[in-house]
């Protein structure tokens, strides 16, 4: 239990003895003092990142890695084309949710605990002071602490309408309504406190669809939400939420979107039955302290943490917040709605075209032919690898064809993205064989 929520729970006790109560403050918070205190030591916990798993079993887990099915970071190809389409359908709003080019607005919106609020806080100033950025687009910090999935998806619970009504007054507070909430970033998960992994697993998962369904509804012209898992918690020094609960939030967060790929019911994103938004990974967040991830990611204590070694510290939050600057300004299923100039409805189209790159022949050994309709000018051209890693970049392409050499690639699956400014055109997974 961390020192915040002991001092919370005291707050709100009734007592005639104020002495009593001063000496049961100071008590706790010299003991608070004396545990928290991130423990730096545990500089590894030894579990592989599910975007460094690939097809690779956890043995912590015993799942497959990777952070959608079959040991791939990428969506399968149709539901990465559901959310390309969904994204060509995010439009500027009025109030009342009607299409308004004019004075309309597209809101993103963040919604979950501590962490939650804290990134985002860092994170909406950088993306407004970022070029390219959509002036259009009113990011609105929707997250508060001590309100975690057990508590905002259970409507019986005494905080549940505490917290929605903040974020009611937060829309509000930025002139916004929830007719305008088109895209949701989520990071949430529960204390700990010695609770059975798998329990605990179980228990996000069940909450999270409900947080969905409770998303869907209050905003009713959501299209897309893209979640995220903990940072990592090894050096933790309560039991609010030390690992492997922090490991294991991501794998909560994977079965649910896997879920929604597989057509669970509960998670509809289209149809007139819809009952949540489009779901996708959006950033992977935990690493194994200071041992580097795939992509270079590493946690470093105390740098990046608070005194309880759970809440990143400001430099963590940053860190965070840079990270998702370059999903959202890079992503397919993003960049036409974060990127754009304004509400044209025909840009944002054009720019989310899905599927618009033919590969010929595919599979190839030594090399193919990538053919768009579209005429580039000075475009880039980045091939990804099923880790999202960038494998090889080809600047400067003018013209509507580009011949792709294999070089040193090895065999694998591969995923093709090409862009000019706001512009993002993708293929499905590029097959290499020998």
């Amino acid at each position: 239990m961390g020192l915040s929520f002991l001092i919370k729970m005291l707050s709100i006790q009734k007592t005639n003895n104020m002495k009593t109560t001063f000496t049961i403050l100071f008590t706790v918070l010299i003991t608070g003092i004396a545990f928290s205190q991130p423990n730096c030591a545990q500089t590894s916990v030894g579990y592989i990142p599910l975007n460094d798993l690939g097809t690779g079993i956890s043995p912590e887990t015993g799942l497959m890695g990777g952070l959608y099915p079959n040991g791939f970071n990428f969506p399968p190809p149709d539901h990465r084309a559901a959310g390309l389409s969904f994204t060509s359908q995010v439009q500027c709003l009025d109030t009342n949710g009607i299409a308004d080019a004019v004075n309309g607005k597209i809101v993103w919106m963040s919604i979950g605990v501590s962490n939650t609020t804290q990134e985002t806080q860092q994170f909406i100033p950088i993306a407004n002071a970022f070029p390219g950025k959509n002036p259009k687009l009113i990011l609105v910090d929707g997250a508060l602490g001590s309100h975690p999935p057990q508590v905002i998806s259970l409507p019986s619970d005494p905080e549940y309408t505490e917290y929605w009504d903040t974020v009611s007054t937060r829309l509000s507070a930025a002139g916004v309504t929830t007719n305008q909430v088109q895209v949701i970033w989520f990071k949430a998960a529960n204390p700990a406190e010695g609770a059975p992994i798998q329990e605990y697993h179980d228990s996000l998962v069940v909450q999270y669809k409900r947080i969905m369904n409770e998303i869907k509804t209050r905003f009713p012209n959501v299209k897309l939400c893209y979640m995220a898992s903990r940072s990592y918690a090894g050096y933790a020094s309560t039991p609010h939420n030390p690992e492997p609960y922090a490991y294991w939030t991501g794998w909560a967060v994977k079965k649910v979107i896997e879920d929604q790929i597989n057509g669970d019911a509960q998670l509809q994103y289209s149809g007139p039955g819809a009952n949540a938004p489009w779901l996708a990974y959006g950033i992977y967040l935990w690493a194994d302290g200071t041992t580097p991830r795939s992509d270079g990611l590493t946690w470093n204590c105390p740098t990046d943490y608070e005194s309880d070694g759970t809440h990143v510290s400001l430099i963590g939050e940053k860190k965070v917040a840079n990270l998702l600057l370059n999903f959202f300004a890079t992503n397919p299923t993003s960049t036409p709605w974060f990127m754009g100039n304004g509400c044209s409805l025909t840009s944002v189209i054009e720019n989310s075209i899905s599927n618009s790159i033919s590969v010929f022949p595919n599979p190839f050994s030594t090399q193919t032919t990538l053919q768009t309709d579209y005429f580039f000018k000075n475009a880039t051209l980045t091939v990804y690898n099923s880790f999202g890693q960038s494998v090889k970049e080809i600047k400067n392409i003018s013209g509507q064809t580009v011949v792709l050499s294999r070089d040193n690639l090895p065999s694998g699956l591969y995923f093709v993205q090409m862009t000019q400014d706001t512009k993002v055109f993708t293929t499905d997974n590029l097959v290499i064989i020998d």
